[in-house]
Formats: C-alpha cells, structure tokens, sequence
C-alpha cells in the first residue's frame, strides 16, 4: 500500500540505549548538477565521489551501490542565488542552479536508531526483529523542507536493509499507519562495508 505522509527517518536514540544528543552531524558537498532529487530533511542519502545525493531506490544489504546509505540529512547549508548569504535550511530544493557552497548536514553513525513510518496498519510487537526497506523515493515538502520517505516490505528476509527493533503504540499524527525504530543492518550502511565508494 502506498502512502504520502512519511516524514522520513528521525534520529532518536543510539543502539544499546546510549543517548542521542545529535551533537555529531557530518557535512558533506553537494552539487547542484547531482542533485536530480531535492535534499530533504529525514532523507537517506548516498555519497559518490565524496558527493551527497539522495538514496533514490531501497539499498541492498550487503551490496555496495549508488543507493548504499551513508546517513540521514538533517539539514543543509548553502550560499543563496539571490541573497548571496548563506543559509541554513531543512531542504535543498532539485536541480538547484545558482545556489553555491552547498553542504548537507548527516547523522552518519552506522549506530543511530530511527523513528520511521512504516506503510502497515496495526503492527504490534510481533515485528520486533524482522526486517524493511525503503519504499520508492517521495520528493519531500517544499514547505517545511520534511522528507515523505517510509519503510514498506515488513519480513524476514535477509537483503532488507533496515531491522525493526520497536514498534510504537501509535502513529504520530493519528494516521492508521504504524511508526516504528530501526537500524541498519549490519552489512546495509557505507561504514560496514569493505568496497570503497
């Protein structure tokens, strides 16, 4: 089942119940001519070339790609076309000629549990443990600057690249939809990985 209202994975907690301070947050370059997808806040993204890009097709665990997840954005910052100032924004819009200087801001600890919405009504403690992926790519509010990505594919299998670890009573805005914590698997993010990118 499809879905419009994700809002894409929120850091809350990291694994083995240490805090979350969101104090560590990576900046990576971004370049306008890369950009085919916006930058939103709450979006996976990929490096290519040291080069950040959106996560635009569900990863594969164990399987280094142009989708192979270096983190979450948080934010960007960038030299506006018009104002000539740089800012600091939830989003960087696609295809942004004329904006310079652009760094996205990442949680890229391999460790960080997410907050993310899952596409299944009703889910309860019985998902605890298996494992979801990335539902095809949403481009994100260009109001708040929020990503719409969420988690589909609830299973055992073991190419899925993202594992549940809870399940949350309700979603967050009331929706039928369930909100749950995930990981990456082991083998899903960049870091894990022994190829270079």
């Amino acid at each position: 089942m499809s879905i419009s209202t994700g809002y894409g994975f929120r850091p809350v907690q990291l694994l083995g119940g240490k805090a979350f301070s969101g104090g560590t947050i990576r900046e990576f370059v971004v370049t306008p001519a890369s950009a085919s997808h916006g930058i939103y806040n709450g979006d996976l993204v990929t490096t290519a070339a040291g080069v950040v890009l959106s996560v635009a097709t569900a990863p594969a665990a164990g399987t280094l790609s142009t989708n192979t997840p270096v983190g979450v954005a948080v934010g960007v910052r960038y030299t506006d076309p018009v104002l000539k100032q740089t800012q600091h924004a939830n989003f960087l819009p696609a295809n942004s000629t004329g904006y310079a200087n652009i760094y996205a801001k990442v949680v890229d600890d391999p460790d960080v549990l997410f907050q993310v919405r899952a596409d299944t009504a009703n889910l309860t403690y019985t998902s605890i443990g298996q494992n979801c992926t990335l539902a095809t790519y949403v481009e994100g509010s260009t109001t708040n600057g929020a990503s719409k990505c969420y988690v589909t594919g609830i299973a055992t299998t073991n190419t899925l690249p993202f594992r549940i670890v809870d399940v949350l009573a309700s979603s967050t805005d009331g929706s039928t939809y369930t909100d749950v914590i995930v990981k990456y698997n082991w083998n899903t993010h960049a870091y894990h990985l022994p190829t270079g990118q």
